[in-house]
């Protein structure tokens, strides 16, 4: 085992059994039922407020190293199911796409968005971030951020449904390619972590790729309006975890 891959194995934990979480439950990002008392709610919430491994975390890399490359297997493009959780805006995919992250395959569920973003960079916050969720078959979460920068219009993200909606076309045009949100990106954050939304569960392997995805105003403006209110949690302590890069 490489000393890259050690340290790695030794940052995870189990992400354990199934999330069960009360669908009665109501939490939020503000007042009584925001991020502050989620802990409080109900126990199954208990984790966001004892967890020593809560993410997101302000992302500055302690330990250099010569990281694996990751391998995304997004080989069978779909239709995308765009639903209003209320908490996020988030698109379901087709079955059929892959991380492969030191050895292990994790298959892509879901993505969803952010805005402004949950993750900084050195204190940096982007107005918007994507969360790309995976699971293995072991039922361990591996979830790849993207960050957003202002910029110019992104053609990709313009083929996501509520955009076409908007243009008065059908949301299921042409099948959307997962790949265009990746790119030639390479460069990586990694640390343990947990979900960012209640039950909060640790063990939850994050990736956050460094080089932001451009997209217009007008464009990360759309997602806010959709939602219509901020979905970051604030940021949480390292504790004692290790990012690396």
């Amino acid at each position: 085992m490489n000393r890259v891959f050690f340290i790695i194995a030794v940052m995870l934990t189990t992400l354990g059994g199934t999330i069960l979480v009360a669908e009665d439950t109501h939490w939020d990002y503000e007042g009584e039922v925001g991020p502050e008392y989620w802990g409080e709610l109900v126990a199954e919430f208990d984790m966001c407020a004892k967890g020593r491994n809560q993410s997101p975390i302000d992302l500055m890399a302690d330990i250099h190293a010569d990281l694996e490359e990751l391998v995304f297997q997004y080989a069978n493009p779909g239709h995308l199911e765009e639903v209003n959780t209320g908490h996020a805006i988030q698109e379901n995919v087709k079955p059929g796409n892959f991380l492969v992250f030191y050895g292990d395959r994790y298959e892509l569920k879901q993505f969803h968005f952010h805005s402004p973003s949950e993750h900084t960079v050195a204190g940096e916050s982007f107005p918007m971030e994507i969360h790309l969720v995976h699971q293995n078959a072991a039922g361990d979460h591996a979830v790849v951020g993207l960050l957003f920068q202002v910029g110019e219009f992104n053609k990709y993200l313009d083929q996501l449904p509520s955009f076409r909606v908007a243009r008065g076309e059908d949301p299921h045009g042409d099948p959307v390619d997962y790949n265009e949100f990746i790119g030639n990106r390479t460069d990586y954050f990694v640390y343990n972590g947990s979900l960012t939304t209640p039950p909060c569960s640790e063990g939850v392997q994050w990736i956050v790729l460094k080089e932001p995805i451009i997209a217009s105003p007008e464009q990360i403006q759309h997602y806010y309006k959709l939602l219509g209110f901020d979905n970051n949690r604030p940021i949480q302590p390292h504790n004692s975890r290790l990012v690396l890069d």
